[in-house]
Order: structure tokens, then C-alpha cells, then sequence
């Protein structure tokens, strides 16, 4: 791992380099990042550029004001990325945004009535534009230098996982979520743990098919770090979605008819397992860790979700565009504060359904099932992200959001498994595509 990180040294500084400037050159990175884009490009290295794309969203999500350059700039990053990929005319085709091109007819639809015309266009035209082009750049890496596309993706999100813990040693009030719960590097401790999942899905996935990319010992680390991330984090939500997640991958190894029926089951019954969590928690003289006081009372959850349903109903089958729930909130703060309530809906399928409604909700479930279904022709294995993306985005908002750490890595995985060469046992083998 060592000798690989040395050997990319340079262009792990380049990283290193677009933080310094958002941090120290003001509204000087806002034209130096994209111009230099452009020169990382010509020397064909695109595998820095979608990296630097996901430290930069990775950045976006901390509450420091040191990062706050991160939030502005992604849009920016993003639409360069697209340039950049569309007129380059030898890069690889993608499908990946054709299922949803009716979620989108119905989201700008939608944003006819929006209170936040402006926020909603943006954020649904930021959407479209990543789904058409972050697929576009993987199959491109994964054609082009897969093994080591693949390897730096996996140390890159290791590093960014073990920073932050070793700054839990060394400066812990830098990675302390209102100086009590661990959030390394990003937003929450809801968010490590959102993060933990999808990169425990992204090197499983990685290590499986490809086992001489990591060394046992790398293996070990790697591992450890997630699991000390998801552990100092606390994030039921982001726990639970390991768990479900290793589970199912141990059963779809087995079976696939019997890892679907067993899995689908276990996600319909996920009230009685929420119970029994509870119970042995308890047994197990865990309550404390696990803010069972809180998850009794919803931590707000309870209130914000009937506030949910009430706009629902008014809004049934088609609603007014992305950013409206972000509307509803802002009308009910001080209410929702009062009840504890910190954040946004907390559950992507609400937030989707009070944006676009039900006709939406249903084309943007089309969407990823249909690309999930995709990827399945090549390995079941994929399901196991299905189930444990099933829990995570059930207590969480961030498949809604293209911009954020989490959407980006659940797109790569999807993406990669979707490409006949993510298999090939060496590049010798690979299918030359259009």
C-alpha cells in the first residue's frame, strides 16, 4: 500500500493541492480547480480527476468553515467533469441515466408550482447531469486502467476514513459532532456512518473479484478502519446497514433464491428486528452507545415524518419539484426544533415522494432497480447492496442528492458491476466496447 501511495505521490498531492487552494486562495479556486481540471485531462488522467471529485464532495459535507469552499465549488467540478468527458470524443458510452430520463420528465414538470424555482431547477438539472456523467468516466477508467482505478479508489476513501480518526487522538474537538459523537471528517456522525457503508460495500465488492489488488494485511487495516469509524460514529442507521449488508452477501455467496427470499423478508420485518435490536442491545449493557432513549422517542423522526405525510397527502400523485421538502422545513423550524428534530426528512423514499410525489417516487424507483437489475446479469452479488441500500436510505436522505459523498459511490459500484471488464482476470481479456 505504501509503495503504490509513493509511487502516485504527485498525484495525491494534486489533491492535497485543490484543498490548500479552497482553504488559503479564496475566490481564486473557483477558476484555478477547473483550469487545472483541464490540464489533468490532457494528460488523459481521469482517474485523479473523478477522485478529486469525490474528496471535494466528501469536503462539501463538514460543518468547518475551513471546507466551506467544498459546497460551492462541486457544482462547478461537476459541470467541468461533464465538459470534459463530452467533448472528448473516444470516451465510452453509458446507460445508466436512460431509466430514469421519465423521473425527470416528472421532477422539471413538478417545479411549475415550486416555491423554490431556482434551488429546484438546479438541483434536478445537478442530478441529471451526474447520472449522465459519472458512469461515463468509471466505464472509462474501468476500460482504460482498471486495476488501478480500483486500487486508489479504495486507499483514497481509507485515508479519508483514518484521517479522521487519527484526528480523534490528536485533536478530537476537530471530529467531535457538538463536542460528544465522533463524525471524522464529514457533516454527523449520521454521515460517517452513511459513508462507512458505502465504502464497506465499494472495497467488499472490490476484494472480491479482484483479491490481488490488496495484501491481507491492507485487508485487515482496511476493514479496521471501517469498523472504528462505524463504531466511534454510533450510527444505527449506518450499523444496521453493514449488518444487512454482510449478511446478504454471505447469502447471495450461497444462494441467490434463497438470499432474496431471506433478505426481502428480513426487510419486511424490519420492525420486529428493530425490536430485537433493542432487546439485546439492552442484555448486552449497550443502551447508552446506542442512544436507546432516543431511538424510543424518533429523535424528532416521529414528528417530522407525520409532518411528511400531512404534505403528502395534499400533494398525492405530483408535487412542486426538488428542494420543496427543504420549504416545508424552513416553514416548521422552529416547531421541529422544539421537538428535537435536527436535519432534513430523514428517509429518501418521503423526501422523494413530498418533491416529485407519487408518480415520481415510482419513476425514480424504476430508475435504480432497473440498473440494479442490470448489474445482476453479471453477479447477484450486487443485491447485497440493494438490501443494505433498502435500510440506509429508509432512516436517511442522501439518495436524493447527487452532490454528496454517498449517491457518487453507490453510482461507481453500480457502474462497474454493470461492465463486463470489472470481471476480466486480467486487462488481456477485456471486451473492447462503444
Amino acid at each position: 500500500m505504501l509503495q503504490n501511495l509513493l509511487y502516485e505521490k504527485n498525484n495525491y498531492l494534486t489533491l492535497l493541492f485543490w484543498v490548500a487552494l479552497g482553504v488559503f486562495a479564496g475566490p481564486l479556486v473557483y477558476a484555478l480547480v477547473p483550469l487545472h481540471m483541464f490540464i489533468i485531462q490532457k494528460k488523459g488522467e481521469w482517474l485523479w480527476l473523478l477522485l478529486g471529485f469525490w474528496l471535494i464532495l466528501t469536503l462539501s459535507d463538514s460543518r468547518k468553515i475551513m471546507f466551506s469552499f467544498a459546497e460551492t465549488i462541486k457544482p462547478l467540478v461537476l459541470i467541468t467533469l461533464a465538459f470534459l468527458l463530452y467533448t472528448n470524443t473516444n470516451h465510452p458510452k453509458s446507460s445508466f441515466y436512460k431509466p430514469f430520463i421519465p423521473f425527470f420528465i416528472i421532477a422539471f414538470y413538478s417545479l411549475v408550482e415550486s416555491p423554490r424555482l431556482t434551488t429546484g431547477f438546479q438541483k434536478t438539472l445537478s442530478y441529471l447531469i451526474f447520472l449522465a456523467t459519472i458512469p461515463g468516466i468509471v466505464n472509462l477508467l474501468i476500460n482504460d486502467q482498471r486495476d488501478r482505478f480500483l486500487t486508489h479508489l479504495v486507499y483514497l476513501g481509507t485515508i479519508l476514513l483514518g484521517v479522521g480518526l487519527v484526528l480523534r487522538v490528536i485533536n478530537p474537538g476537530f471530529v467531535l459532532f457538538a463536542g460528544e459523537r465522533y463524525s471524522g471528517l464529514l457533516g454527523n456522525p449520521n454521515a460517517i456512518g452513511i459513508y462507512g457503508f458505502v465504502f464497506l460495500a465499494l472495497f467488499t465488492t472490490i476484494k472480491h473479484y479482484h483479491q490481488q489488488l490488496f495484501s491481507n494485511k491492507e485487508t485487515i487495516i482496511i476493514y479496521s478502519i471501517i469498523a472504528l469509524s462505524q463504531i466511534f460514529a454510533g450510527s444505527r442507521g449506518g450499523i444496521f446497514a453493514c449488518l444487512i449488508f454482510m449478511l446478504a452477501w454471505v447469502l447471495f455467496r450461497k444462494s441467490a433464491v434463497m438470499a432474496f427470499i431471506s433478505m426481502t423478508v428480513i426487510f419486511f420485518s424490519s420492525t420486529l428486528v428493530m425490536n430485537n435490536f433493542v432487546e439485546v442491545v439492552t442484555y448486552l449493557g449497550l443502551t447508552d452507545y446506542f442512544r436507546l432513549e432516543t431511538l424510543e422517542t424518533g429523535s424528532g423522526r416521529i414528528y417530522v415524518t407525520e409532518l411528511a405525510w400531512q404534505y403528502i397527502h395534499q400533494n398525492f400523485w405530483f408535487s412542486k419539484g426538488f428542494a420543496y421538502n427543504e420549504h416545508i422545513l424552513s416553514i416548521h423550524q422552529l416547531s421541529l426544533a422544539s421537538k428535537g428534530h435536527v436535519g432534513n426528512f430523514h428517509n429518501s423514499w418521503l423526501t422523494i415522494w413530498i418533491d416529485t410525489g407519487l408518480i415520481g417516487l415510482l419513476l425514480f424507483s424504476i430508475g435504480w432497480i432497473t440498473n440494479f437489475i442490470k448489474a445482476s446479469r453479471y453477479s447477484n452479488m450486487i443485491w447485497a447492496l440493494f438490501f443494505g441500500m433498502l435500510i440506509s436510505v429508509s432512516v436517511e436522505s442522501w439518495l436524493i442528492a447527487s452532490l454528496n459523498p454517498f449517491t457518487i459511490v453507490a453510482v461507481i459500484i453500480l457502474t462497474m458491476m454493470s461492465n463486463p471488464n470489472f470481471y476480466a482476470y486480467n486487462e488481456n481479456e477485456f471486451i473492447e466496447q462503444d
